[in-house]
């Protein structure tokens, strides 16, 4: 077998609280690699109004490597202010053009500076770090990965760390013309269908009891906010809703056009289209009566990549709770993490057929997990 098809060919859980159990994994091979993405100063410009723009950013460096090959089948996470990916050799040297396209759109459309960088699993695990996969079936339409060890943070680090090593220079003459086609960002906000919409992040700091920790931290979770279909953020086709705001159009618009006039005409353009699409979506005009509900099927809200990240919905009452319960672990030295909360949630969307193949990313509106993120590293920095 091809360590190409090595992701595609991993066998499938169907229950997340079974996330831990070490039958499930498999070890990436290592002449893989990973492709790592963060937005510097992300925070800031959080702070300064521009969480979509952030979000927006973060997916663009997923579609455009899903792009090069739709067809090919490997992990991927969404982590609000960037993105980590693991790939087959094959796709590296396209997905180096990707990254510096996404970096030159990032920086020309909102001024953001989009760190990139890649690193080699064999260097992960010479390093004495290591990664494991299994994969999420969240419906018959979206599979997700589920990734463990520290070989991921390891990524990070190295790329924070020692930059000038590990990023991508604009230093090569591979021919490839970056796709970054699907990527949209059409929708109203999406009101809680509770009091709240939470991201939460929790890690471990007690290794030697890693998988129970996160599993208790599961199954607590259930106790306190419900099963998944009890926590979801987005549970009914009546919370989507199709923007008609200039403001959540132009994040699309600015990545494929910095022209002002171009961009009156391209805001116009998905105004018009989301105009169509509410009329065929209201009378479910040829397929379109379940498009939404090909939405509700491929959400992306609870994941783990060596870390739980979830965007769940609470009442009030629940998120103290749930806080009460992690700030116990946190004075036991189980675990740090971090919890931002608002009245909504934000969808970023990866469309590879209208009506087929979609992702769609979902974190707290106004920081969510960049801003929980926060949090999290302020406390780990309390306990060292």
């Amino acid at each position: 077998m091809s360590s190409n098809d090595f992701y595609k060919n991993l066998k499938e859980i169907t229950d997340f609280s079974k996330i831990m159990e070490d039958s499930n994994y498999k070890k990436i091979p290592n002449d893989w690699y990973v492709i790592t993405s963060d937005i510097k100063s992300s925070t800031k410009a959080i702070e300064n109004g521009m969480y979509k723009q952030v979000n927006f950013i973060a997916a663009l460096t997923i579609i455009g490597i899903l792009n090069i090959n739709r067809d090919e089948d490997f992990p991927y996470v969404f982590g609000g202010d960037g993105a980590s990916l693991i790939i087959p050799a094959n796709l590296l040297e396209q997905s180096k053009k990707v990254l510096l396209e996404a970096s030159k759109k990032a920086k020309s459309a909102f001024d953001l500076e989009l760190r990139i960088g890649f690193v080699s699993v064999k260097e992960i695990e010479e390093k004495g770090s290591f990664i494991e996969l299994t994969k999420f079936k969240i419906s018959d339409s979206y599979t997700q990965a589920i990734i463990r060890g520290n070989g991921l943070e390891l990524a990070e680090e190295l790329l924070k760390s020692q930059y000038n090593k590990y990023k991508i220079e604009d230093n090569f003459t591979h021919e490839y013309n970056p796709n970054f086609e699907g990527l949209e960002c059409r929708w109203e906000n999406i009101k809680t269908p509770k009091d709240e919409t939470i991201s939460v992040m929790i890690k471990s700091i007690n290794q030697k009891d890693n998988n129970k920790i996160y599993t208790n931290c599961i199954k607590r979770i259930e106790e306190i906010a419900g099963i998944h279909s009890d926590r979801n953020p987005l549970k009914t086709q009546n919370q989507l809703n199709l923007s008609f705001n200039p403001k959540i159009l132009n994040a699309e618009a600015s990545i494929f056009t910095q022209n002002t006039v171009s961009k009156f005409f391209t805001i116009s353009r998905l105004m018009l289209e989301n105009f169509l699409g509410l009329i065929l979506m209201r009378y479910s005009i040829a397929k379109w009566g379940q498009y939404k509900n090909i939405i509700l099927k491929t959400t992306d809200t609870e994941k783990f990549d060596d870390m739980l990240r979830m965007v769940i919905s609470t009442k009030r009452n629940q998120t103290k709770e749930l806080e009460k319960y992690l700030e116990e672990e946190y004075q036991n030295k189980n675990l740090v993490y971090g919890i931002h909360k608002s009245d909504s949630a934000l969808m970023t969307c990866l469309i590879f057929q209208r009506h087929g193949k979609h992702i769609h990313f979902i974190d707290s509106s106004n920081g969510g997990y960049a801003l929980a993120a926060k949090e999290l590293k302020n406390r780990l920095k309390n306990l060292q």
